[in-house]
């Protein structure tokens, strides 16, 4: 859950890489909300100056963050996609 800029990314990549961050944030919570692993297993941490929960558990965290991170590709096409798209009405 580190942001850093990469200065060779392009603003659609970059804006994939933040979506795919936050889905990680999203389904980390989640799955704390609904009780599936005990509170004990999360601690509190800050994500884009909002408190959030994080796995302590290093699997469930690698688990969780494969998962998403394995949507990465896919949003980066649709992101380019809905990018492009406009240009060809002007």
């Amino acid at each position: 859950m580190v942001m850093e800029r990469r200065e060779n990314q392009s603003p659609q990549n970059e804006t994939a890489r933040i979506l795919v961050e936050f889905l990680e944030v999203a389904i980390t919570s989640i799955v704390f909300l609904k009780g599936i692993y005990p509170s004990g297993a999360f601690e509190r941490r800050r994500y884009m100056n909002a408190v959030v929960q994080r796995a302590r558990h290093p699997q469930l965290r690698d688990y969780i963050h494969s998962a998403v991170s394995g949507l990465l590709p896919f949003i980066q096409k649709v992101s380019a996609f809905f990018f492009f798209f406009p240009l060809l009405f002007i």
